[in-house]
């Protein structure tokens, strides 16, 4: 058996369950053993598997932990750093959630080379001590911002990102899914309750919706903004 032992603070602890949550069905299938165990303050996520499966379990976990770092960690830094007026606490959100999703792709390359060597990864000494070059990237983000936005500019900065992106996600009930009928859990990395389908749908950099059933009010308003005729629709039901 392999182990991979995956580390985090006590206060972000809801990292190692995104982890956990996302995989389970992989680890069910290769017969892996998952602990959650607490050490003081600190929290590990122990995961032992058979060898023949330690690469695939391995490039998993890794590929995860490199979306906290450029979803979670990087909410939290503008959430910090960014300071933006003419914007509604609903349009702040989603201007961020933007911006994590215009350098996904790029800003997860990075964290996935910087995390392979590591046999055992603590998420927060990740973060911390081996992307900084990440982080000044984030810095002249943040410092290129203007002072104000207001609705229709974020519309047009949205629009644009938008801009030749191909690929199609499926709303079913509420819920999001990748091409390939993944279920799609990014926006749990981010703070709030309020247009979590939004917001996952921003952060799948997709250039195509198709919609089974209703959205809440609240999304079904910015969802038909900012995707208008790539909005396409099942069962019957149109915005």
């Amino acid at each position: 058996m392999t182990q991979v032992n995956i580390t985090e603070s006590k206060e972000n602890q809801g990292n190692l369950y995104y982890i956990q949550s996302i995989i389970s069905e992989l680890l069910t299938n290769a017969k892996c053993s998952v602990k959650e165990i607490s050490l003081g303050k600190r929290s590990v996520l122990r995961i032992e598997c058979p060898e023949h499966y330690a690469d695939i379990i391995r490039a998993e976990i890794i590929d995860k932990i490199a979306e906290i770092i450029v979803i979670k960690y990087k909410y939290d830094f503008f959430k910090k750093t960014l300071s933006i007026g003419g914007l509604n606490s609903n349009e702040k959100e989603l201007l961020i959630t933007s911006l994590i999703a215009a350098d996904f792709e790029d800003d997860k390359r990075y964290s996935v080379e910087r995390l392979k060597s590591m046999e055992e990864i603590a998420v927060d000494g990740v973060y911390n001590f081996r992307l900084s070059p990440l982080k000044r990237k984030w810095e002249d983000v943040v410092s290129y911002m203007p002072g104000c936005f207001i609705s229709n500019q974020l519309k047009d900065f949205i629009s644009f990102l938008l801009e030749n992106k191909k690929k199609r996600v499926y709303i079913d009930c509420g819920k999001v899914y990748d091409c390939h009928f993944r279920r799609l859990k990014r926006a749990s990395l981010l703070e709030g309750d309020e247009l979590k389908i939004t917001r996952e749908v921003l952060l799948s950099n997709c250039g195509e919706i198709e919609i089974t059933g209703e959205l809440p009010s609240l999304d079904e308003k910015y969802i038909r903004e900012y995707y208008g005729d790539k909005i396409f629709f099942s069962n019957g039901y149109s915005l």
